[in-house]
This record gives structure tokens, C-alpha cells and sequence, in this order.
């Protein structure tokens, strides 16, 4: 029975057992209701498969925007969609009721590569007429926690492990060092506020990009942060150096593995490098409460290279057809295209700009 629904009500418990089964903090009730609620998007629709007895066999969530598309909420750095399901035969029917639901097109973004749902997402698409197109990226590295610290440092290049060691004493040093997580309790509203500070007070500030430049993004983060609380999901990690933050992260514990959403440091401290050694101690943190890996997500920043070279790819889903097919066009032909003589003219000018520099050095000499 394939139903649609605004609102899952009675079924949240349902769905959350099989986003834990799937591993998927992304596509629990709390984050993708925290997220539809914060963004004011357009229509929500919760896709279920459910069987006679009204449990949920597969499910999706989608949100219906303008022009008759379909589109996933979620982004690059910190989401991963999927279809839900108990097994195959649930997640195929779920995926050819979603190809019939009329759409002109269909944006599914930043689905783990490899996932099941990516597999049997675009032979359903096909058949019922979509032109599909795959877009990989991004590669977010992935790093598989050992049973102790000691394992891990043993494993990092001895630059790393010497640089971790040294900054760690270089900060005990400066004054009084304390790491600590913090889960809930009653000091979880100002130690976010901290956290959120000290993210907007650097670069990300600056640029626009930090949590309280985006009056969408602070309502869903803080939402968030309290139904994370309530499910014993929230990690955030704070470095304090004589009672003043230096460096935080914004850490989802689920199914056995840690995600990195937000990261921040003082940029006043920063030969000090405290961004290097919370993350030492948090990923120290996550190794003795159990957990098996941890994702970095978003891009793979060189910071996060340091420690693995694993990736966990993702891709998009692009689908067309009916009024939308002169979009498909664009993007498998026109873009590619745009990009190349785009970028064979930013090669041009550098190879001048490489020979004017010569010219100069030359007349100097």
C-alpha cells in the first residue's frame, strides 16, 4: 500500500528503526522535520510503502517546489538521501511510485554512492520515461575507528602524530586545558550559543557561510540541538583554554559511527593549532564510547585527508522528461561544454600570464 503523507504522526518510531537500520542520521523524523520547519520550503510529502498492518515497510521524504519538481532536502555537507526500506521488494515498489508521481523533474542530491536505493533509483526512473543523469560528488573522507587511540596514532604519518603531540603540550602550557563533551543538561542552551559564536567570530563569519549568518540555518541548528539532546544523538565538543572556548565541533553520535557538521576555532590561537587537537580528542572520545568510524563530511578538505584516505562518495540524481527534457540537454551537453571553454581559457590566460612574469624576470636580469 503506497500512501502520501504531510505529517508522519503515529509512524515516527517506524520510520527512525529503519533509518537506524540504514545508518542514516540524515533521514531521521528529527532532522528532516527540524530542516523542512527551519527552511519554510514548499510542500512536504512523507512517501510510504506500508504493509496490511500499517507498519511502514519503505519510505522517503521529498519536498514539492515549483515547475512540478520533486527534490530532496539535502545538501553537500550535511545530508545523505535515501529510500528507506525493510528489503528490495519494498524499496522498488517505493521507488516506482515515486516515478509515477508526475513530476517534470526530480532532484535527488547527495545519495551515498553504492546504496541501494542509487541502485535501483534510476532503472525506475528510465522506465517510466525520465532521462537520468549522474553527477558525483562530493567525496567525503571517512575515517574506520580502531579499538583505542593508540591503534589510530599508529596508523597516522609520523608528522601527524608528532604535530597532535606537540600542539596538545604547547596549549597545556599556555594555561588550563579542558576538553569536555557536552550531550544535554542544563547548560546545553549557552554552550551552544558559545559555539555558535565562536563560528561566526572567524572566517565563516566573514564570508557569510557561519550558522548565524543564515537566519534558516540558526533556526534549524538550534531545533536540532534539542531533539538531538532528547535522542541521545548530540555530541557537541568543546576545547577550553582557561575557561574561554577555543575550539568546538557540532557532532551527531548514530547507529555507532560520528558525523562532523561544524567545526570551528580561534582564529587568536591559531598558531596553536586548537582546531588539530579537538579533534584529536574527539575522535579519542568517539573510539572509547564504541563507536566504529567517523564521518567528515562535505568536501575532502586537506585537514581531513590527514587522517584517512578513505571516502565515502555520494551523487546526485537528475531526472527529466515531458516540458523538462530541454533541461537534460543542458546539463549533459551545454554545461560540459561551457566548462571546458571555460576552463581551456583560464589555462590560456595563466600560460600568458606564466610568460609575462618570465618577460619581467628576464628585463631584471
Amino acid at each position: 500500500m503506497i500512501c502520501t503523507y504531510p505529517e508522519l504522526g503515529p509512524l515516527v518510531a517506524d520510520w527512525d528503526r529503519l533509518a537506524l537500520a540504514a545508518g542514516n542520521p540524515f533521514m531521521t523524523h528529527a532532522w528532516l522535520s527540524c530542516s523542512w520547519s527551519a527552511s519554510c520550503r514548499r510542500e512536504p510529502i512523507w512517501l510510504l510503502n506500508r504493509d496490511a498492518n500499517g507498519s511502514i515497510l519503505a519510505g522517503t521524504f521529498l519536498q514539492r517546489m515549483p515547475r512540478g519538481r520533486l527534490v530532496s532536502p539535502s545538501d553537500a555537507h550535511n545530508g545523505a538521501w535515501d529510500v528507506l526500506a525493510r528489503d528490495e521488494c519494498a524499496r522498488a515498489e517505493l521507488l516506482a511510485a515515486l516515478a509515477q508521481l508526475g513530476a517534470t523533474r526530480i532532484q535527488l542530491r547527495d545519495m551515498r554512492q553504492g546504496a541501494e536505493g542509487t541502485r535501483s533509483a534510476c532503472p525506475e526512473l528510465e522506465r517510466v520515461g525520465y532521462r537520468v543523469l549522474l553527477v558525483p560528488g562530493p567525496f567525503s573522507p571517512w575515517l574506520e575507528l580502531p579499538p583505542t587511540w593508540e591503534e589510530l596514532l599508529s596508523s597516522l604519518s609520523s608528522g601527524l602524530r608528532a604535530q597532535v603531540r606537540r600542539r596538545s603540550r604547547m596549549l597545556a602550557r599556555e594555561g588550563s586545558l579542558v576538553f569536555r563533551t557536552v550531550t544535554g543538561g542544563p547548560t546545553l542552551e549557552e554552550d551552544l550559543e558559545r559555539f555558535l559564536k565562536l563560528e561566526a567570530s572567524g572566517w565563516k563569519g566573514r564570508s557569510g557561510s557561519a550558522i548565524l549568518s543564515s537566519p534558516s540555518m540558526e533556526r534549524f541548528y538550534r531545533s536540532y540541538t534539542q531533539a538531538a539532546a532528547e535522542r541521545g544523538w548530540l555530541r557537541l565538543n568543546l576545547l577550553e583554554l582557561d575557561g574561554a572556548l577555543i575550539a568546538g565541533s557540532y557532532d551527531c553520535a548514530f547507529a555507532g559511527v560520528g558525523f562532523l557538521l561544524k567545526t570551528s576555532f580561534s582564529e587568536a590561537h591559531g598558531r596553536l593549532s586548537p582546531g588539530l587537537v579537538l579533534l584529536a580528542e574527539v575522535l579519542q572520545a568517539r573510539i572509547r564510547e564504541g563507536h566504529v568510524g567517523y564521518d567528515f563530511l562535505g568536501e575532502p578538505d586537506r585537514y581531513k585527508r590527514r587522517w584517512t584516505p578513505l571516502e565515502r562518495p555520494r551523487l546526485k540524481i537528475w531526472a527529466y522528461r515531458g516540458a523538462a527534457r530541454p533541461g537534460y540537454l543542458i546539463r549533459k551537453r551545454v554545461r560540459p561544454l561551457y566548462r571546458a571553454v571555460r576552463d581551456r581559457a583560464e589555462g590560456v590566460k595563466q600560460v600568458g600570464s606564466d610568460v609575462r612574469e618570465r618577460e619581467k624576470l628576464a628585463e631584471q636580469h
